[in-house]
């Protein structure tokens, strides 16, 4: 008769050891799959904007039925591209009831405070979706107002030569745009729209979300440009790291950064871009 053998400490311990690789490996293949999903989710919601900028585009503006795209912004402290593609996105579109004649500052707090989900990126942790510091009215008053993750592409820094720029102002009395005309269109592409930068994620340093001093006041005004339209190309790389210096540029939480290109792709480019190039992307062309 053979002796009997107990299972020793070390068996034990190999056995303890195995399975805590294990787990640890599965953990890691779970974040790693969930922090793909949520940059998949970031690209989408860049696609998602981009066909409704594409619709905004189709819709005749004028009598003359030229077809434009948003301008970035109407006026000084009036509604911008995210407010004005609102029709084109979803039929019950919280700022569907913005009043594009009146301010920021005049419309109902419902409205100057919707959250839309499309405009957030599920890799950016906020711990509020209202801007915290800035969009002050004409007496100093901070009026919060729904965040963003994304800004259009104004160009490189040498003046609105990007595809989504300042509307041209027709007719404004008072404090009511009667009248405004949006500049470009996909016929102004020269570079093609492939090769056209509309939109991008833009960089906010970790520490200062909600604050409109680094452009992260609400999408929704055209008081602080930063807020809803960024530059991109020589002297306004894409920023390194989400505590890098704010310069009025595009950056992301992760090693690349994702913009919507006019043709409705997504193209992610990393920081190391070269800079002449990138510039050559934000703009709309000669």
């Amino acid at each position: 008769m053979s002796p009997r053998h107990g299972i020793t400490v070390l068996e034990v311990l190999v056995v303890l050891v195995l399975c805590i690789l294990v787990g640890g490996l599965g953990i890691v293949m779970i974040a790693r799959h969930r922090e793909n999903a949520q940059r998949e989710m970031c690209k989408n919601n860049l696609r998602v904007l981009g066909g409704a900028v594409h619709a905004y585009h189709g819709k005749p503006e004028d009598p003359n039925a030229r077809q434009y795209f948003p301008p970035s912004r109407i006026a000084d402290g009036y509604a911008t591209w995210a407010v004005l593609i609102a029709p084109h996105m979803l039929s019950e579109h919280p700022l569907l009831k913005w009043d594009v004649q009146q301010s920021y500052f005049a419309q109902p707090t419902k409205v100057r405070e919707a959250r839309v989900i499309f405009h957030f990126c599920p890799t950016r942790t906020r711990l509020d979706t209202l801007s915290s510091v800035g969009d002050l009215d004409a007496k100093g008053v901070h009026f919060p107002g729904g965040l963003g993750d994304y800004a259009s592409v104004a160009g490189d820094g040498a003046g609105d030569n990007g595809a989504l720029v300042d509307a041209r102002l027709i007719h404004i009395n008072e404090d009511r745009t009667f009248a405004w005309q949006s500049l470009t269109s996909l016929a102004s592409l020269k570079r093609g729209q492939s090769n056209t930068l509309l939109l991008g994620e833009k960089h906010v340093p970790v520490d200062r979300m909600g604050d409109a001093a680094v452009g992260d006041g609400t999408l929704y005004s055209g008081q602080n440009l930063a807020s809803f339209s960024r530059n991109a190309g020589p002297g306004f790389a894409l920023a390194p790291s989400i505590d890098a210096p704010f310069n009025n540029n595009f950056g992301s939480w992760h090693s690349t950064v994702n913009f919507l290109m006019a043709d409705g792709s997504v193209r992610s480019l990393a920081p190391s871009v070269n800079e002449a190039l990138l510039g050559q992307l934000a703009r709309r062309g000669e």
